[in-house]
């Protein structure tokens, strides 16, 4: 009799740890992702590292409610984090300069935790179904006017990882435009065609690219050595109706200008 109680609990604890195992291999980590697997420039890795696979990039995946003209200096933002597939789900994102910083602050939301003494949001418990979705708060610094991009790794079963990024850039309205003066940039809606002009400081390279409203570069429109003083130039923007963001950077500074193709 003791041995058939033996047996039958030997079976239920190796039942319970295969059905652990295999919950906690499907979304990575059963109580969220360790520090340090967003796949951004200073991770260096992401979920595959553990999970095994090749990560595949998708868009899409990190949206904000920062409006289109950008975010402004310490106001609080929510951030959605959307997973798609079959199987169990998590996630970790850290928005991060290109030296692996922290830049903001983050807040976690219902079924997320910070890790990584804040640099870090995870999921608490992996999510079901073909569609899981993750909410937190982010806090604009207090200063600086760069873009700023939140780093995603997003494990869909396994051995299936997504990456994914989002770019915002920084409210410039009503705020003194840096390393260049008396900007113009008309038609605005435009049809096909976009003119800038505006004073120059000093000699250096100007850099206009034309982006998404999730920060994506759309096509580059200009990258070279430009003398100080007037610069008018015309571009042919062939672009889909929509909200475009025309971005302009010298080497005194950046600003980001609102454009409407009809």
């Amino acid at each position: 009799m003791k041995k058939r109680v033996y047996f039958f609990m030997m079976a239920g604890l190796i039942l319970f740890v295969v059905i652990l195992a295999s919950f906690g291999e499907d979304a990575g980590y059963s109580t969220g992702a360790p520090p340090g697997y967003t796949n951004s420039p200073g991770d260096g890795q992401n979920c595959s590292h553990c999970m095994g696979g090749t990560a595949t990039p998708v868009t899409g995946w990190i949206t904000s409610n920062v409006p289109a003209d950008g975010y402004k200096n310490d106001s609080v933002y929510t951030i959605t984090v959307t997973a798609t597939g079959a199987g169990n789900k998590g996630f970790e994102v850290s928005p991060q300069d290109l030296s692996g910083n922290l830049i903001g602050t983050l807040t976690a939301g219902s079924g997320s935790q910070l890790v990584g003494g804040g640099k870090y949001v995870t999921h608490t418990a992996p999510k079901t179904g073909s569609s899981a979705t993750w909410t937190f708060t982010w806090t604009a610094p207090s200063t600086g006017s760069d873009d700023i991009t939140f780093y995603g790794s997003i494990a869909v079963t396994k051995p299936v990882t997504k990456t994914t990024t989002m770019t915002i850039s920084k409210n410039t309205v009503g705020i003194q435009e840096q390393g260049v003066s008396d900007l113009r940039v008309y038609p605005n809606p435009f049809k096909d065609r976009v003119k800038i002009d505006m004073q120059l400081p000093s000699s250096g390279n100007v850099l206009i690219e034309l982006l998404n409203l999730r920060g994506t570069e759309i096509a580059g429109l200009m990258n070279e050595f430009q003398p100080a003083g007037s610069f008018s130039h015309q571009f042919t923007l062939n672009q889909p109706s929509g909200i475009y963001l025309l971005r302009i950077k010298t080497d005194n500074g950046l600003l980001t200008k609102k454009l409407i193709a009809e």
